[in-house]
């Protein structure tokens, strides 16, 4: 976990931070990551990333990781909604807005099938670089 603090994501565009969010939800273990692209077709943000936590304690873990180490490379979050009872946390960028829920939240929201159709990023390339980060055989 990086403990300096840095600048590097501070300027970045959107699609680099949702990106940076997906990453740190895979490396952390979260479910169902996935990322959505409503530049064209929203003008409440530019991407969504939605991910499910296994418990109320990692549904905050996750949350709370992704402030965390997101804000050390300069990018703060503007606010984070729903502490209470860590069902449904939504950390908000303006330009992301990354919502980790629990199961049950999840399925009853349904979230992502209120996204346009056609929106979600293939984030395939991303999961394999947090594999091959962690590939133990490659070093």
């Amino acid at each position: 976990m990086q403990t300096v603090k840095t600048d590097e994501l501070r300027y970045a565009d959107s699609k680099t931070i949702a990106s940076e969010a997906v990453k740190i939800l895979l490396e952390k273990k979260g479910l169902d990551v996935r990322m959505f692209d409503v530049r064209e077709k929203s003008s409440v943000t530019d991407f969504y990333v939605n991910a499910t936590g296994r418990s109320s304690t990692q549904v905050g873990a996750l949350a709370d990781d992704v402030v965390f180490l997101l804000g050390n490379r300069g990018r703060e979050a503007l606010r984070v909604e729903g502490r209470l009872g860590n069902a449904w946390l939504l950390v908000d960028y303006g330009d992301v807005i990354v919502n980790v829920f629990d199961k049950p939240s999840r399925d009853f929201y349904d979230l992502d099938k209120h996204l346009p159709v056609g929106s979600e990023v293939d984030i395939s390339d991303l999961l394999r670089e947090v594999d091959e980060k962690f590939d133990l055989t490659r070093k």
